[in-house]
């Protein structure tokens, strides 16, 4: 049996920050970042630099940098919200990306996640939070590829990979 044409690729560490406070805190970190927080949840936004903004929910973000910007990014933002009530906390050591990128990737992820990832439903640029397995991910549809970001809390890091890469043989 030859298995799926999909491939698993862990990505570079990258920062990440989990931001939590009210459409004011929201429209502060807007600002401060120069990155719209969207305000609905399982919606992103993106930055010519490469940060993402995913909304977990309407008061819960997680801000994906590039690593070794976090202190930087907190503090700033820490400055903005002073009086107001909101978290800003480095999550970076949290998690871990997964790439899963080629022609069966949809059907290779469809085997793990709890939510329907046909393209009619989770096209090119769709995100969202999901029962993963035994754990919980965030999803990122990147391209009609199809690619997908599998963003898992790093304690499943192998778990993960090898779910991925026994369900590419499950073919």
């Amino acid at each position: 049996m030859a298995g799926y044409d999909a491939t698993v690729k862990i990505l570079p560490h990258s920062g990440f920050l989990d931001l939590r406070g009210n459409a004011v805190v929201r429209q502060i970190c807007s600002d401060v970042l120069g990155l719209s927080l969207p305000a609905a949840a399982n919606q992103l936004k993106t930055a010519t630099d490469g940060r993402i903004v995913y909304c977990i929910s309407n008061d819960h973000w997680i801000l994906q940098i590039v690593d070794g910007r976090q202190n930087d990014v907190l503090r700033t933002l820490e400055q903005a919200a002073v009086g107001l009530s909101h978290s800003f906390v480095d999550v970076s050591d949290m998690y871990i990306q997964i790439r899963l990128s080629g022609p069966e990737s949809q059907e290779v992820l469809s085997q793990a996640v709890s939510i329907d990832i046909h393209p009619r439903v989770f096209p090119p640029g769709a995100t969202a939070r999901a029962g993963f397995a035994e754990t919980t991910a965030q999803l990122h549809c990147v391209d009609d590829a199809p690619t997908f970001i599998v963003t898992v809390y790093s304690s499943y890091r192998q778990y993960a990979i090898d779910l991925l890469n026994t369900a590419i043989g499950a073919a």
